[in-house]
């Protein structure tokens, strides 16, 4: 599901953003999840594109209890992940990045919940598809950074608590879907933003990231 941007951040509110997020090594965050996932990722790409129409519902249930359902029809495309990002993963749609970033790219979208509890969830949920934690942890800081943003949504207020009897299409139909923004990403602040995970992920996962920049225009 394609995420529009919006104004793009200056380059010094940008490095100011990777600077000012504390960075935890791999091991010191979080390891695994206790979240799981309900369902498999079924779904047909649409013509030659990058586009797939998921053909039934699928959901995450993160380590709270709370439900991160996408609903069949929803059509997604991966670009709620930083396309620079992509050859760190193989791709948003590859392995155990599938159920993940179908997840990131549907609440990018509708926007029914807080940015930062998104990207977050984003980590979560790799963590309980099985992607190492430094990895994981290097494509949080990714979306984190550089990812869409959107300013606190408005929902009913029976919206408020994600219940039993939550109706998912009532409130995603009804809440105020505030506009993303998309910080830039140049090639300066992304060398910035890789100088600042040395030493705190895989070297190797670094490596393929330093080489995607440096093909960055």
């Amino acid at each position: 599901m394609t995420v529009r941007a919006g104004t793009q951040k200056s380059r010094r509110e940008v490095l100011a953003t990777i600077l000012a997020i504390p960075f935890l090594s791999a091991t010191s965050g979080l390891a695994y999840s206790e979240g799981k996932f309900v369902g498999k990722v079924a779904a047909e790409w649409i013509d030659d594109s990058r586009r797939m129409r998921l053909l039934a519902p699928f959901e995450f249930i993160d380590a709270n209890g709370r439900r991160w359902p996408v609903p069949a029809g929803t059509i997604i495309d991966g670009a709620s992940i930083p396309r620079v990002f992509w050859s760190v993963i193989g791709g948003p749609f590859e392995g155990a990045y599938r159920g993940p970033s179908v997840i990131h790219d549907y609440f990018c979208d509708v926007r029914t919940r807080k940015y930062p509890e998104v990207h977050l969830n984003f980590h979560e949920c790799m963590l309980a598809a099985g992607v190492s934690p430094s990895l994981a942890w290097l494509m949080y800081r990714a979306v984190a950074v550089f990812g869409p943003k959107w300013p606190d949504p408005k929902i009913p207020a029976k919206c408020e608590i994600v219940g039993k009897d939550y109706d998912f299409d009532f409130c995603t139909q009804n809440a105020v879907r505030p506009e993303a923004t998309t910080p830039s990403a140049t090639k300066a602040e992304l060398q910035a933003f890789a100088n600042g995970l040395e030493g705190k992920v895989d070297p190797a996962d670094l490596a393929k990231l330093r080489q995607s920049i440096d093909a960055t225009p």
